[in-house]
């Protein structure tokens, strides 16, 4: 009973902690859902910046592309192109003050643009080719492949590498040959309208690490919130649960006690603790149709007080009641707990001998007539018993049973009483 009970006072406690860890699985993965999505804008935001910088840069060509190029003093760290084709003609020219200037087309400045901009904000970017004039301009194996895809039509390729510990985001987009890019690149075969290559930019993650670091501490702290919250609400509740169920539990407990209480009142003689006649007849019927079942022998052995009037009326109903229950005493210790005894009304007691025959009943008669005879009770001394011994047959009722062995017991009381008398037929009493 008490571990039936522990068990249930958990119940709530199991069904709380069950809640709370979905709870916690819920935002688990709301984090990282939103740790994910976090992480995608930040993809997107830096393809943005990646495009910006290039729309920038195409900008920039093609102002320097409309021109035909720019003369930029070859003095400050810029030499002269040293691939340009011998069909540029004055590359280098002199100004009549006597300054050096060297031409640098759209390519060439892209490129120089690039270099200066590694330096200032970690962000590379280059003009590339299947055909390069520069070999320092050759493809890489992603530019390779998005050159691949932009000579099937494709207008951007982008996606996010990892170079060692850092992230990038790479983009590349095709550059088409222009009339301007004819003078520079006819003599590879090229024509107007053609992918001649393809102009590429890698963005460092790392420009974007504290942005991204200081949002995702902010969804740690709300969902840690959020779920500090939900924990508490279900504390809450399972403080209530647990308080409603231990109340339903003591109610519960209560009333079988109640019950038991009102089952023993019901079923139990108060004066003596043993069966009552309501509980008897009911054990009684149970057991004759177990006998008729499996053809188990059964015995009902009825018997009283001999002259209990005489007691009551000499030594009062206190005395009286102290005989009945010492009597009881005497009896429950000498039969087996299989053994079904009961006190039948007044100073009347039966005994069902359960799976033995009218002899084996006969002799427990015997034995409890003698003790009984033999004991010292209180202000009277001694008392004595008749008793009658009733064999079971399959047609017997309750009922039938019961009247043979209340016969029985009438006939040793009209033999003189303390003796044992039997209704079988058998041979072994007075029939």
């Amino acid at each position: 009973m008490q571990i039936k009970q522990q068990l249930r006072l958990t119940q709530p406690g199991t069904y709380s902690l069950i809640l709370a860890l979905g709870w916690t699985i819920v935002i688990a993965v709301s984090l990282l859902v939103s740790i994910s999505v976090h992480r995608q804008e930040i993809v997107a935001i830096a393809q943005n910046v990646a495009r910006a910088y290039i729309d920038k840069d195409i900008l920039y060509r093609n102002w320097n592309a409309l021109h035909g190029g720019i003369y930029v003093p070859a003095d400050r760290g810029l030499s002269p192109n040293p691939f340009y084709p011998p069909s540029i003609l004055e590359r280098d020219v002199t100004t009549p003050s006597g300054r050096h200037l060297t031409l640098v087309n759209p390519s060439y400045m892209t490129r120089q643009i690039y270099e200066y901009a590694l330096k200032e904000h970690k962000v590379s970017g280059r003009i590339t080719s299947l055909k390069p004039l520069r070999p320092e301009n050759r493809a890489d194996i992603w530019e390779e492949s998005a050159l691949r895809d932009f000579e099937r039509g494709v207008q951007e390729v982008s996606s996010v590498v990892t170079e060692g510990r850092t992230g990038y985001v790479r983009l590349m987009r095709p550059l088409v040959t222009e009339e301007s890019c004819l003078p520079c690149h006819a003599h590879q075969g090229y024509r107007k309208g053609d992918i001649r290559g393809g102009i590429s930019i890698k963005l460092p993650m790392t420009l974007f690490e504290s942005a991204t670091r200081k949002q995702i501490e902010l969804l740690w702290a709300g969902h840690g919130i959020i779920w500090l919250m939900g924990l508490t609400g279900l504390y809450v509740g399972y403080t209530g649960l647990r308080r409603r169920t231990e109340e339903r539990d003591r109610a519960e407990e209560e009333l079988k006690r109640v019950n038991a209480i009102l089952e023993n009142q019901a079923t139990t003689d108060s004066l003596t603790g043993i069966c009552n006649r309501r509980r008897f007849l009911e054990l009684l019927q149970a057991e004759i149709q177990e006998a008729k079942r499996y053809s188990m022998p059964l015995a009902l052995i009825f018997f009283d007080i001999d002259h209990f009037k005489s007691v009551n009326d000499t030594y009062g109903h206190e005395a009286g009641d102290t005989v009945l229950q010492e009597l009881a005493r005497i009896v429950t210790n000498m039969i087996r707990q299989t053994d079904i005894f009961a006190r039948f009304g007044g100073e009347e007691f039966v005994i069902l001998v359960h799976n033995n025959d009218v002899r084996t009943g006969r002799e427990l008669a015997e034995k409890i007539r003698y003790t009984v005879g033999e004991h010292r009770f209180p202000l009277m001394g001694t008392v004595t018993c008749s008793f009658g011994v009733a064999q079971f047959y399959p047609d017997d009722t309750p009922e039938t049973i019961i009247k043979r062995a209340d016969d029985a017991m009438y006939a040793a009381k009209q033999a003189g009483r303390n003796r044992v008398e039997t209704r079988c037929d058998c041979n072994t009493g007075t029939v």
